[in-house]
């Protein structure tokens, strides 16, 4: 791998994803009429390919483009549109299964509405983590 591309992996790592959330959420004119709903039926979940510690989230309009990412990338698309849609409150959520200590997904959240890797749960955040096997989510607002 050159210099270059690590360089910008680094700069995409997942954990920066909680820490500067608006830095990696799309913006512009695409996300006001883009279809997510449409688009979700036909985006497949990929692992990274440095997965785990050396986790990468991609740019919302890559993923959207290829309808391929992982978790972290279909959750900066969803609240991307979520964002340009007004739905609020707007989050991020980082769930852990119990005793884990990092968390093993990703998701996006509104009031009524969870995204997670393709699937759209009308539900809350709480309600999603009681019917999976995660224990807890850390929470991060961005609207």
């Amino acid at each position: 791998m050159g210099l270059r591309r690590l360089l910008s992996a680094a700069t995409r790592w997942t954990p920066f994803v909680f820490t500067w959330p608006r830095r990696y959420v799309g913006r512009g004119d695409r996300w006001a009429t883009f279809d997510f709903d449409e688009w979700s039926t036909t985006y497949e979940w990929s692992e990274d390919e440095w997965n785990g510690w050396l986790d990468v989230a991609r740019r919302p309009d890559d993923t959207v483009d290829e309808r391929t990412g992982d978790c972290e990338d279909y959750a900066l698309v969803a609240a991307s549109w979520a964002l340009a849609k007004g739905r609020t409150p707007v989050g991020l959520g980082f769930c852990f299964p119990s005793r884990a200590p990092v968390p093993r997904h990703v998701v996006a959240y509104d009031r009524d509405r969870v995204y997670s890797s393709g699937e759209i749960r009308e539900e809350s955040l709480d309600d999603y983590l009681d019917r999976t096997e995660y224990a807890w989510a850390l929470r991060r607002r961005l609207a």
